[in-house]
């Protein structure tokens, strides 16, 4: 098949060589010119570890029209708070018999990419559908170089409509056999797990990050403390999930399932997960472990508590935190009810949407 990679950080210059690997014809693109400009120079995207290939990418491009053209499949793997600039920029070109992949969506991704496409010109949609985690773990060592932790066992799917799922998972399960069907993208955006393992322990460690220590972000910057601290808002996270009629994991039964961790303290499954071993902390807070899961995680989990009446002091805690700390209005920056169209909805109105 023919795939466009949008975003070509670590998780996006993985994909891409991955992809090629499996000979599939690839096109990478990102609006960073450096970046693109290094990928073409160094000629090749070489990963190491879990996986072990050096590919030539097809296509490296920062042209938006030419990135998307012909593509079967679009995979976004920019940061979620890329993704409503990424949504105008294609929206132009996106055709309906196209599929749109956000990898990850995180809460509320398709339902925000939805509304953007749809204001910013787009004749005909395509098929949309979000994962609420990336399904590889990986690391930039240099640009072309990447260093692969894991690949996850099974990562959720869903589409928008719910209609879709289906058919979006009949196109990429040859490719992804990992990825399972989830009942709604409420589902999915109530099964994010990366920001109550980014937010959480980085706000914490502000000291060592102000200070410019380097530390193993997972198996140091995470305490027995910082752990029950993440373990209050995933109840949180769960408890709206339960009160808009949605099962989902908690984050120790969602670590056993990617990563074959048995269930023990949040804690000592973290420190027993080898993928995470070696991961370095952020060194400032203008990071993707605050900017996108603060804006794509947190506010709108909070936002949806709301909806539905589900108290979540600790998300509200740290979302303040890191508005304090980073000087943001995370709340109006976010995925707030408004920014998602969901201003003056009730619960079962917002059930609805997103079930359809």
């Amino acid at each position: 098949m023919k795939f466009a990679v949008i975003g070509a950080g670590s998780g996006g210059q993985c994909m891409a060589a991955h992809l090629t690997y499996l000979g599939h014809q690839v096109t990478l693109h990102d609006i960073d010119e450096k970046k693109i400009s290094a990928l073409r120079e160094k000629g090749s995207v070489e990963l190491k570890n879990k996986l072990t290939c050096e590919v030539k990418i097809d296509r490296i491009t920062t042209d938006t029209a030419q990135a998307v053209a012909g593509a079967d499949i679009i995979m976004v793997v920019t940061t979620t708070d890329a993704h409503a600039a990424v949504a105008a920029s294609i929206a132009p070109y996106i055709k309906a018999s196209q599929t749109i992949i956000l990898n990850p969506g995180h809460c509320g991704g398709v339902l925000e990419f939805k509304a953007v496409l749809m204001k910013n010109g787009c004749a005909a949609l395509p098929k949309l559908a979000e994962c609420p985690t990336l399904i590889y773990g990986c690391r930039q060592e240099a640009v072309g170089r990447i260093f692969v932790t894991g690949i996850k066992k099974k990562v959720l799917m869903a589409a928008l409509p719910s209609a879709d799922t289906a058919f979006v998972l009949s196109r990429i399960n040859p490719v992804y056999p990992q990825f399972q069907a989830a009942g709604s993208v409420l589902e999915t955006s109530m099964s994010v797990s990366g920001c109550l393992m980014h937010v959480i322990p980085t706000l914490m460690n502000a000291t060592r990050i102000d200070s410019g220590i380097s530390f193993d972000y997972y198996m140091e910057g995470i305490t027995p403390h910082v752990a029950e601290l993440m373990e209050y808002a995933d109840q949180e996270r769960v408890s709206v999930a339960s009160a808009l009629g949605v099962e989902v994991k908690n984050l120790r039964a969602w670590l056993k399932d990617s990563y074959n961790l048995e269930p023990d303290t949040l804690y000592n499954m973290l420190q027993a997960n080898e993928a995470y071993r070696g991961a370095r902390n952020p060194k400032n807070f203008d990071h993707r472990f605050v900017m996108e899961d603060v804006t794509g995680g947190f506010v709108p989990l909070a936002a949806f508590g709301d909806i539905c009446g589900v108290d979540t002091p600790v998300i509200d805690l740290f979302i303040r935190l890191a508005a304090l700390i980073c000087g943001k209005d995370f709340r109006k920056l976010g995925r707030t009810a408004e920014n998602l169209g969901l201003v003056g909805k009730s619960a079962e109105e917002v059930i609805r949407l997103l079930t359809e």
